[in-house]
């Protein structure tokens, strides 16, 4: 069982509080939707939650089957993506998925095959560099490689950036595939991108005035 505890954290930037007084468990099998409008701190909260961002007030903790985690070794429990993070453009699609493979364990050994028939990728576009992808097909990848990994924390940022509606759709199936008995988080403000989640987290409610 994987866990995350916030105990009273509380995140600011330049003085100004995006939320506080945050008490809160995350468990393994959980689906969590992190709601709140623009600039209300959703994508914050996903950075501490994975160790990216510290907490200015509080503590976070970080246990696997009741065993406290190390901060510095998270990154093996954690994947995540997100509109701000960006792909190697230089390498194609076969190169990704198996460099990540070298880095973090993925749930399925022939990860690009996987990918390729889920995406309707052809051999040929898979061994495009990823610099000639379009915006859609690029946020494909991003999202593969994060669920696909082995890991029981998987936090999705605004996972429908640049996706049609097919594309949609193939985040869903990833998510039925992959997304299975871990720890789910999903920073939104759009209700069909969360429409998986069942437990709701509204930032925006967590400010300094409360």
């Amino acid at each position: 069982m994987f866990s995350i505890i916030l105990k009273d954290c509380g995140k600011s930037f330049n003085r100004n509080w995006l939320f506080r007084n945050l008490n809160v468990t995350f468990q393994s099998g959980e689906k969590w939707a992190i709601l709140g409008p623009n600039g209300s701190g959703k994508s914050t909260l996903g950075l501490l939650l994975c160790g990216q961002l510290t907490p200015t007030e509080g503590i976070i903790e970080y246990k696997n089957n009741q065993d406290s985690i190390p901060l510095n070794d998270l990154y093996n429990f954690v994947s995540l993506t997100s509109p701000a993070l960006e792909l190697n453009e230089d390498l194609n699609t076969e190169e990704i998925f198996g460099l990540h493979h070298k880095l973090k364990p993925m749930q399925t050994a022939n990860g690009a095959e996987v990918f390729a028939s889920m995406a309707g990728f052809d051999k040929k576009t898979m061994q495009k560099p990823i610099a000639t992808f379009s915006s859609g097909m690029k946020q494909r990848v991003k999202l593969a490689v994060a669920t696909m990994s082995n890991t029981p924390l998987l936090i999705l940022d605004e996972p429908f950036t640049n996706l049609d509606k097919a594309g949609e759709q193939f985040f869903y199936n990833l998510l039925e595939r992959f997304g299975q008995n871990r720890l789910l988080v999903i920073a939104s403000n759009r209700e069909e991108e969360y429409a998986v989640c069942d437990r709701r987290l509204n930032v925006s409610g967590l400010n300094a005035d409360t």
